[in-house]
């Protein structure tokens, strides 16, 4: 029996200890700066992560929002305190124009980490007018996948509907609470990620009017009003194991506490056994 019983003990322990390093990763933070590629999250063994922009422009025409032309690499830019813009052709690079938005050009930022991460919050440095976003992941197939090409030429319409990338949630308003962070809620792993101006085309039905100022809302014409301008200014998440695409998630705290009851009950079992003797 006492043998039985130390097996059982060394099992739960060992089960115990393989969950332990999962579920300690602490929760990182990686913050725009001059860096753009191969960025360390200072002080961690988190993931690297490289950044990189992409633009297409909008079919305006009409009043119409619901076409965009094919996405293509645009201009990454870094301004000190606020985060991340997108400067597309054209005459972008002016205020609010230069930031990640949808007016004119519909802006993305392109975030690849060398390991799959669930995201789990994204925070604005700045915004203007509007401030809905859209988060996406990738998580279709990743071996020999160049993941620009999972974006290049396609438009907003097409991008997560046949190219691997999934829609976490769109967001409204992420600017305009009292915190500039929102919460994704989602347990979605990757190693790629897209950070939007909002679109509906890549889902979240507008909850508001166009060019209204409170819900998910898009806006129309020539005016600013209604349309999104933000700056990305960090994302925090947790390393997942697991490679490029959905990876493996990290085992619940549910899992971890199930595991040192049993090792506890083991325990108090050898105890009881002990003293009847």
């Amino acid at each position: 029996m006492r043998k039985v019983q130390q097996r059982l003990m060394g099992l739960a322990a060992a089960a115990l200890a393989s969950l332990l390093p999962l579920s300690a990763h602490a929760l990182s933070t990686w913050t725009a700066g001059s860096c753009t590629t191969n960025c360390s999250e200072t002080g961690d063994a988190a993931p690297n992560v490289s950044y990189s922009a992409y633009s297409a422009s909008i079919n305006t025409s009409g009043g119409a929002y619901s076409s965009t032309n094919g996405f293509a690499q645009s201009t990454l830019a870094y301004y000190s305190g606020s985060g991340f813009g997108v400067v597309a052709p054209s005459g972008d690079s002016q205020s609010p124009n230069h930031s990640l938005d949808n007016y004119g050009y519909q802006d993305l930022i392109l975030l690849k980490f060398d390991a799959a991460v669930n995201l789990t919050q994204v925070k604005l440095g700045w915004w203007q007018y509007d401030s809905d976003i859209t988060v996406l992941a990738y998580t279709g197939l990743t071996s020999g996948v160049n993941v620009g090409n999972t974006i290049a030429g396609k438009t907003a319409a097409t991008l997560k509907s046949a190219n691997g990338w999934s829609l976490v949630n769109s967001y409204a308003d992420v600017g305009k609470a009292a915190n500039t962070t929102v919460n994704l809620n989602t347990n979605v792993s990757s190693s790629w990620w897209i950070i939007t101006a909002y679109n509906s085309q890549l889902g979240g039905a507008p909850t508001g009017a166009d060019g209204s100022t409170s819900g998910l809302t898009r806006g129309t014409g020539t005016s600013y009003t209604g349309y999104d301008f933000v700056k990305l200014f960090s994302v925090s998440g947790n390393k997942s194991g697991g490679g490029g695409g959905t990876g493996g998630n990290v085992p619940e705290p549910a899992s971890l506490a199930l595991a040192s009851v049993a090792l506890l009950g083991l325990v108090g079992l050898r105890r009881r056994k002990q003293s009847q003797r």
